[in-house]
C-alpha cells in the first residue's frame, strides 16, 4: 500500500501546534509497519534545510491558478518517510506560517491552494499512484476535492483529519475563480458556506473518510456547541466519521533521554525530576521548592481557556504556588502577559514559542494546565504524563479520553466541568491538596509514567482504516 500524507506543518521542519507533532510522527509510524509513505509540505522560509539535510531534486512543478503561474521548487529528505517539500518564496517565504500576530495573510486561499495543487501535479508527474491520500486540517483539505472533481482519480481514496474544526479556511466566493475551480461547485451541497468558499467543508463532503484526533471530539462537532456552523453537515457524513485519539512518539518523547532536560530520569529513577525542578525555579527565579510548580504551555488563544487564566492571575499569585506560563498567540493575550511580567513573585512568563525551554517545564512542573474552552485532542496532557507531571484540565474533548480525575477510583488527573473561574480556581486547590498529601503524589507520578499513549496504537488503527477503505470492507476500530 502507499500512502501520501500531506500536512501543512510536520515536526521537526515546522510547527506552530500539535498539528505538528502528529504530521511528523504518524507518517514514520506507518511507515514501520512496512507502507511506503510519502510526506508532504510546503518549504517554509523558517524551515533550516542544512541542519535537517533537505536536499533539491532539480524537479520543478508548475502551478496555473488565480491569472497567473506559480513554480515550485521540490525538496527532498529521505527517512523511513519520503519527505518532500515544496518549495515557492513568494508564497511561503515568509516570517510565519500563516499570518503575523495581526492576523491571518489575506492570500492563504491562494498559498494553500497552489500547495494542494502542486502535491496533486508532484503526484502525477511522478507517477506515485498512491492508494491513499490522508490530508490534514483546511490547509490541505482541498485535496479531496481535486482528487475527485478535477483529477478524476476515483480510484484514490481520501482521508481527512480535522485537529481542530474551528479553523476551516473561509475566503471570499470569488475564491473559486483564484483556485482555477468552477462554479458548479459552488452551492451548499460542496464549497459554498453563507455565500463564501470553505475549504474545510470541502474535504468532509469530498473525502472518502473523515477522522478526528479523539473519540469524544467526535461526537462534540455534531453538535452546535462546537461544530462552528458544520454540525449538520457532518451529521449528514456521520457514516464516515471516526475518532482516533493521537498519540505521542516516544523516542522524542522520553525524559530518560531528553537532552534538554537538567536532569534525566524514568519512573525508577523519579527522585531526580526534583533536581530538574530545583534547576527551573533557579533558572526563572521562581522561589520555593516546597509550593507545588504548575505550568502552562500552549497557544495564548480564547479556545484554550486562557482567559480563565488571564481572570484569574490575582488570586493564583496570592496561592501557595508556582506558576509558569509559556506561549504566543492573539495579540491581546501576548500583549497583557507581557504587561505582567516580573509584576508577581511566584509568576513566570515568556511570551514566545521555545521547544526546549517547555521539555524544561514538562520536566519540572508537578501539575500541567490545559484550562480549554475545547480540546480535539491535545498532545500537551500526554506528554506531560510521560514526564510524570500530573494534569489539571477541562472536561472536553480528548482531554476527557486521556485524563481520568481522582474521584474516581481509577483516578489520576483533576477534571473540571464548566469553563468559569470559580470551578478553575477549585480545580487548582484540589491540586494543591492532593501535591500536600506526598504518598498518594508520588505513587500517581509513578503511574501516569508507565501509561501507554504511543503513537504505535494510533499508527494501527489508522492502517485498518486505510484498509478498509481501498478494500472497500467495514472497518472496526
Amino acid at each position: 500500500m502507499k500512502v501520501v500524507f500531506a500536512s501543512s506543518e510536520i515536526y521537526p521542519f515546522a510547527k506552530t501546534g500539535g498539528l505538528a507533532d502528529i504530521s511528523g510522527s504518524l507518517p514514520k509510524e506507518i511507515a514501520k509497519k512496512g507502507i511506503k509513505v510519502f510526506g508532504f509540505m510546503p518549504l517554509y522560509k523558517t524551515v533550516d534545510i542544512e541542519k535537517h539535510k533537505i536536499k533539491p531534486i532539480n524537479v520543478y512543478i508548475d502551478v496555473f491558478l488565480n491569472g497567473r503561474t506559480y513554480t515550485f521548487e521540490v525538496y527532498k529528505l529521505i527517512d523511513n518517510v519520503i519527505f518532500f517539500f515544496l518549495k515557492n518564496d513568494e508564497l511561503f517565504g515568509r516570517d510565519y506560517l500563516y499570518g503575523t500576530p495581526e492576523g491571518d495573510y489575506p492570500d492563504n486561499d491562494v498559498r494553500f491552494g497552489a500547495f494542494s495543487y502542486a502535491v496533486m501535479e508532484f503526484i502525477k508527474k511522478e507517477e506515485l499512484d498512491p492508494d491513499i491520500i490522508h490530508v490534514n486540517d483546511w490547509q490541505t483539505s482541498l485535496i479531496p476535492v481535486l482528487t475527485y472533481y478535477k483529477y478524476n482519480w476515483h480510484h484514490v481514496r481520501t482521508v481527512l483529519t480535522i485537529h481542530n474544526l474551528a479553523y476551516q479556511g473561509i475566503f471570499d466566493k470569488f475564491a473559486i475563480e483564484r483556485l482555477n475551480l468552477g462554479w458548479d461547485l459552488f452551492h451548499m451541497e460542496a464549497l459554498e458556506f453563507y455565500d463564501k468558499v470553505n475549504f474545510l467543508k470541502g474535504g468532509i463532503v469530498f473525502s472518502s473518510a473523515i477522522t478526528t484526533v479523539s473519540p469524544t471530539y467526535a461526537k462534540e462537532i455534531l453538535k452546535p456547541e462546537y461544530g462552528f456552523g458544520l454540525d449538520g453537515l457532518l451529521r449528514k457524513y456521520e457514516n464516515k466519521l471516526y475518532g482516533i485519539i493521537n498519540g505521542i512518539d516516544y523516542n522524542v518523547w522520553n525524559p530518560e533521554t531528553d537532552k534538554y532536560i537538567y536532569e534525566n530520569y524514568c519512573e525508577y529513577t523519579i527522585e531526580k525530576k526534583s533536581i530538574n525542578k530545583k534547576l527551573f525555579l533557579k533558572e526563572t527565579n521562581l522561589e520555593g521548592e516546597e509550593k507545588p510548580l504548575f505550568i502552562f504551555i500552549g497557544r495564548l488563544a480564547q479556545q484554550k481557556g486562557i482567559d480563565l487564566i488571564k481572570d484569574s492571575i490575582e488570586e493564583l499569585s496570592k496561592l501557595p504556588i508556582n506558576l509558569a506560563i509559556l506561549g504566543s498567540g492573539d495579540k491581546e493575550y501576548n500583549d497583557f502577559f507581557e504587561s505582567i511580567k516580573g509584576k508577581y513573585e511566584n509568576i513566570f512568563i515568556k511570551v514566545g514559542y521555545d521547544e526546549p525551554f517547555s521539555r524544561k517545564m514538562y520536566a519540572a512542573g508537578d501539575f500541567l494546565l490545559m484550562p480549554s474552552l475545547f480540546e480535539p485532542c491535545g498532545l500537551n496532557q500526554m506528554i506531560a504524563m510521560r514526564y510524570a507531571t500530573l494534569v489539571v484540565a477541562r472536561k472536553t474533548g480528548g482531554l476527557n479520553d486521556t485524563v481520568v480525575d481522582i474521584s474516581q477510583p481509577d483516578g489520576y488527573g483533576i477534571l473540571f466541568e464548566n469553563p468559569n473561574k470559580y470551578e478553575f480556581l477549585n480545580a487548582i486547590n484540589r491540586a494543591i491538596d492532593l501535591y500536600n498529601n506526598k504518598q498518594k503524589f508520588l505513587e500517581l507520578q509513578k503511574r501516569v509514567m508507565g501509561f501507554d499513549f504511543s503513537i504505535e496504537s494510533t499508527a494501527q488503527k489508522y492502517i485498518k482504516l486505510y484498509e478498509s477503505l481501498k478494500y472497500s470492507r467495514e472497518v472496526v476500530l
